[in-house]
């Protein structure tokens, strides 16, 4: 099965300017999710970016990147643009990763565990879930809510993504909702369907592009991660993530 995994990134982020240069312990951003990246069993790692400053930053370490244009409105657009210049030069994949630039926690195990599961299980996206531990994360409207639905194997499939707070709860308890970790897979097929899909009023009001593929029924595969992963959307959010690096193992 051959892999790859592509990492969207801009400069221009209304919460975060800047935001993949930003240091984690005196290392950029990106470097930290493009190493986790490279250590997986995936084929190929690019950084896929319209920055010259994100693609001389990868250079610097290097690492691969692909320039693409200022067009996409989304990672997932700003992959497809990017398959279609691999495509264009020859390189066909079975399973594309669109792991995001501003998750520097992620592990090459949960990424082996995603590329595994396109291998035993037949499904078309993939991606993971968390239990929320913390109500500060369940209220947190940047924090995205996934609904799993039953279990099996250590899998399960999700019906709906919010940023609100659900499943309702009168008081808090954890390990009753989940948090979405911005990490997905798709087999080449669903990538070619999710290209034709028009945004959904879901999509546009809950700024979700996953809401598209769901009510375009197409259904998204969750596996469960306890590793601690935490996304960076503010600064408070790096302080947070480097905390969490300094801590002990």
């Amino acid at each position: 099965m051959k892999s790859v995994i592509l990492i969207p990134c801009r400069l221009e982020s209304s919460r975060f300017p800047n935001k993949p240069l930003a240091k984690i312990l005196n290392k950029p951003m990106i470097q930290w999710v493009y190493e986790a990246a490279e250590k997986s069993d995936a084929t190929e790692v690019f950084v896929i970016t319209d920055s010259d400053e994100i693609i001389k930053t990868v250079e610097s370490f290097d690492g691969q990147a692909i320039r693409t244009s200022s067009e996409p409105q989304n990672g997932t657009e700003r992959c497809e643009e990017a398959i279609e210049i691999l495509n264009s030069n020859g390189e066909e994949y079975d399973v594309i990763l669109n792991i995001q630039g501003d998750e520097p926690l992620v592990k090459p195990q949960d990424i082996n565990r995603l590329l595994f599961l396109f291998e035993e299980e037949d499904i078309d996206i993939g991606t993971f879930i968390q239990p929320i531990t913390k109500e500060q994360d369940y209220q947190n409207l940047n924090v995205v809510k996934a609904i799993p639905t039953s279990f099996d194997d250590g899998f399960c499939d999700v019906c709906y993504f919010s940023r609100s707070p659900i499943p309702h709860m009168d008081e808090f308890k954890e390990n009753i909702a989940f948090k979405h970790i911005g990490i997905y897979g798709f087999t080449a097929t669903a990538f070619e369907e999710i290209k034709s899909l028009e945004s959904s009023i879901l999509e546009e009001n809950e700024r979700l592009e996953q809401l598209r593929w769901i009510q375009n029924h197409m259904v998204v595969s969750a596996i469960v991660t306890e590793n601690i992963l935490h996304g960076v959307d503010t600064q408070e959010d790096l302080t947070a993530v480097e905390n969490i690096l300094k801590s002990p193992k």
